[in-house]
């Protein structure tokens, strides 16, 4: 009587070849998620593409231009051939160096703020500077501050800004104040220093500021106070613009934080509800991806524009504005004093 033939004897593995099998399934679907994630990213949120050159011409102002220099020479009647035309200035971008123009914006109209954002989205570094809103421009025929712009909407005071910097602006955000005050409450206020003590009434602006100087936790309304006086400052719109800007660093530093991720929705619809902005919503996310990680104490260069009072305008020091705009790193190349369009009445 034959024998069946003897069935082969299942290997069985040993605990450490299993738990290597299933280290390689749990790092294959990681890899996975990472790869779909990725491309999903490029798909729905690609990086912003933007003019490579900004080319500078004669007239490139628009309508935003200085007014001509003292009268024609009497002897240029002597020849008449027409003046050779000036060769147009051409600055090469950086890659992944992009602009924002934000506005803070009263509900009495008028923009209480302008700064000027660039991100570097290769060295993962940032630059906030500040515009005084009294800074000088010439428009339409006649000298004005810079704030009054915004009577013409977001870009008149983009155009201002091109012209007086000579740099590109890819992006405006315009910022209603109650949003500020919104997102602190949510956030459950925000700790900042207060430089000086702040008590200043103008029911005109419903402006009621009543806070001392000194470290301190500040909700919305007092937080919005703090942000908006000018008039608690010797040097008035100079000395906010600094608050302004250690206040934004502040806010931003302790709202990105996982004890805030279940207010994201929350976040989402003050966002809606008090800005608005010409970023398309895939570079929204882009950027996002991008600050993720950023050390806003060393990543973060804050500033302003440098310059004196001579009443009733802020006027700018063409020397080191023109050095601030060059510490940007916008352009590959050194910009020339003649990019900028800064007049003095």
């Amino acid at each position: 009587m034959s024998h069946p033939a003897k069935r082969k004897a299942k290997r069985r593995s040993s605990p450490l070849g299993r738990m290597l099998k299933g280290l390689y399934i749990v790092l294959f679907i990681l890899s996975l998620i990472v790869v779909v994630s990725y491309a999903a990213l490029n798909v729905f949120a690609p990086e912003p593409t933007v003019d490579s050159q900004v080319t500078i011409e004669p007239g490139w102002r628009e309508d935003i231009s200085a007014p001509s220099v003292g009268p024609a020479d009497p002897d240029s009647s002597a020849d008449p051939s027409p003046s050779p035309t000036p060769t147009p200035l051409v600055l090469t971008r950086r890659e992944g160096v992009y602009t924002c123009l934000l506005l803070g914006v009263a509900d009495q109209g008028g923009t209480d703020t302008i700064m000027l954002g660039v991100f570097d989205t290769r060295a993962k570094t940032a630059s906030l500077i500040s515009i005084p809103r009294d800074t000088v421009v010439y428009a339409n025929g006649k000298y004005r501050k810079i704030n009054s712009l915004y009577a013409n909407g977001e870009e008149g005071v983009v155009k201002a800004v091109k012209s007086l910097l000579g740099i590109p602006v890819d992006y405006w955000v315009s910022v209603n104040l109650k949003a500020f005050e919104s997102i602190v409450d949510q956030i459950g206020g925000v700790w900042f220093d207060v430089p000086v003590d702040m008590d200043y009434e103008d029911p005109y602006q419903d402006l009621s500021i009543h806070v001392k100087a000194g470290y301190q936790k500040l909700y919305g309304k007092d937080a919005v106070g703090v942000m908006r006086c000018r008039n608690c400052y010797a040097s008035a719109d100079i000395g906010r613009t600094a608050t302004q800007r250690a206040f934004l660093t502040a806010l931003a530093k302790q709202t990105i934080t996982p004890s805030n991720v279940s207010k994201v929705t929350s976040l989402i619809d003050t966002f809606s509800r008090y800005v608005s902005t010409d970023m398309p919503l895939s570079d929204m996310v882009y950027f996002g991806t991008q600050a993720i990680g950023m050390d806003l104490d060393t990543a973060l260069d804050t500033g302003s524009l440098e310059g004196e009072w001579i009443s009733p305008y802020w006027q700018l020091d063409d020397e080191a504005v023109l050095e601030m705009v060059n510490g940007l790193g916008i352009y590959q190349e050194e910009v020339p004093a003649s990019a900028l369009d800064i007049v003095h009445p």
